[in-house]
């Protein structure tokens, strides 16, 4: 198993926290559990195809069944980075999944065969990249909610 992460370009980084991969090839030694940890993705299984999907923030931990063949590409936003760009009450999303398509149905089916042949992980975390700034500029930013989410985390979640 190979899981690798990288950082967001300046513009994106007051909402992306990081783009991440995770590649499994063989048996695996242990179930893979996953971590609540506020944030919310954008998750592209390239073992189905490119199938993409938000993955709201969860309430408790999980274990995810992985083939013994899988790939993954993904945008973990910011506890209310992705606001700007989802366009909706994130807690709708709160252990929940949909698939991308239904809330981006034109980028999605631009993106999807590009994401399956990009070569390798920093070229599929680059056309991420482009597809986020894109919609920023076209969405244009939340300072309300930028301001609201600095705040909460300078005083770690001790905000009345």
């Amino acid at each position: 198993m190979r899981y690798v992460e990288a950082r967001p370009c300046a513009a994106l980084a007051p909402y992306v926290q990081c783009y991440w991969a995770l590649e499994v090839s063989g048996p695996l030694a242990a179930p893979h559990r996953v971590m609540p940890d506020g944030c919310l993705d954008i998750l592209v299984d390239l073992s189905a195809g490119a199938r993409l999907q938000v993955v709201g923030a969860m309430r408790r931990a999980e274990v995810v069944p992985l083939a013994s063949s899988a790939s993954f590409v993904a945008v973990r936003f910011r506890p209310g980075g992705a606001h700007p760009f989802l366009r909706l009450p994130l807690v709708e999303l709160t252990d929940a999944q949909l698939a991308l398509e239904d809330l981006w149905p034109a980028e999605v089916r631009a993106w999807r065969e590009r994401l399956a042949e990009a070569d390798g992980m920093p070229a599929r975390f680059a056309l991420l990249e482009r597809l986020l700034l894109r919609r920023l500029s076209e969405r244009g930013e939340d300072a309300g909610v930028l301001h609201a989410v600095g705040v909460i985390g300078r005083a770690r979640g001790q905000v009345p």
